[in-house]
């Protein structure tokens, strides 16, 4: 019997009409670099005295189902928009053959995903069900390939011998890079950044009921968070200048392809902490301003997302 393998694994993901009920309908096979979503349910010792002759113990326990785990995903032209709605709901679609789907945060009520974690070569099918994304994190450097990490949380889990996604569906893969990112502060592009990172989350919480089956209720969202780090080449005293008087810019990161392939999330308010010029030898100086964003009237939220593509709405609602 041939050994599981990653190579030959599979993501399947597919949005959900009832919490915790698996779809029947054919899935989407989702590109990742690695996912570690699951059930566990750990053992508890049961420190009973009495129970026998010496000083060994009875049987543990199973606790409470815990279904919780990162995917690590390419940021591509398509499959990201699946992510970002589980991440913060259903977009906002414009356009007729250039289509721009505006995603926002601090949405009411999220959606919930099942998915399916396939291990062909066993067989076995791990569905993972209520799931709802809690956070992401992305990282803008100069080079390699762009990547994005989505905290999850679910309800349940059930492994079977056989895929429960039907025929799956796939879209075209196209991919963006490191390379082709910029960030821009107040609408003017940030000059000698040599790092940034972004992590947004929905402060989700797992509701924990008295269920026969052990597993949570749901999962609520709460405050939802944006935060993240910004590393510059110490050449104007702009940022700094921003964090000494505590006022706020609009700043937005983006990759782009071309004007109508492009990925850009704009943080409406952003706070800038005050930061250290250290001077670590005869190397450039630079300055890493750690950052927080904030609800902003004007636009009415804190983060916007855009994607630009050629993917009519219906793929995303």
């Amino acid at each position: 019997m041939p050994r599981a393998i990653g190579a030959n694994c599979r993501l399947l993901m597919l949005p959900e009409t009832v919490y915790g009920t698996a779809p029947g309908s054919n899935w989407r096979r989702m590109p990742f670099l690695s996912c570690d979503l699951g059930a566990e349910q750990p053992l508890l010792d049961a420190d009973v005295i009495g129970v026998g002759s010496n000083r060994d113990p009875a049987a543990p326990f199973l606790d409470t189902v815990t279904v919780a785990g990162q995917a690590v995903v390419p940021v591509d032209l398509i499959n990201i928009g699946h992510w970002l709605r589980l991440l913060l709901g259903a977009p906002t679609t414009t356009g007729t053959t250039n289509f721009i789907h505006t995603f926002g945060s601090g949405a009411a009520s999220l959606p919930s995903n099942a998915m399916e974690i396939g291990y062909p070569d066993v067989p076995s099918f791990d569905v993972c069900t209520g799931v709802r994304a809690d956070t992401l994190e992305l990282d803008f450097t100069p080079t390699g390939a762009a990547t994005a990490t989505f905290g999850l949380l679910g309800q349940g889990s059930v492994r079977t011998g056989a895929t429960s996604g039907g025929t799956p569906t796939s879209a075209a893969y196209t991919a963006f890079n490191k390379a082709q990112g910029s960030i821009t502060r107040s609408g003017s592009a940030l000059a000698q950044v040599t790092g940034a990172r972004l992590t947004y989350a929905n402060g989700m919480e797992a509701v924990r009921t008295i269920r026969a089956d052990r597993r949570v209720e749901g999962v609520d969202p709460g405050i939802a968070r944006c935060t993240g780090q910004i590393t510059v080449r110490f050449e104007n005293t702009a940022l700094l200048a921003q964090a000494q008087a505590g006022t706020s810019a609009e700043f937005a990161m983006a990759f782009t392809i071309d004007a109508n392939r492009s990925l850009t999330i704009t943080l409406h308010e952003v706070y800038l902490a005050l930061a250290k010029t250290p001077i670590e030898g005869p190397a450039g100086v630079e300055a890493s301003f750690d950052f927080r964003a904030a609800f902003n009237a004007t636009a009415t939220r804190m983060m916007t997302a855009v994607l630009r593509n050629q993917q009519a709405g219906t793929e995303y609602a």
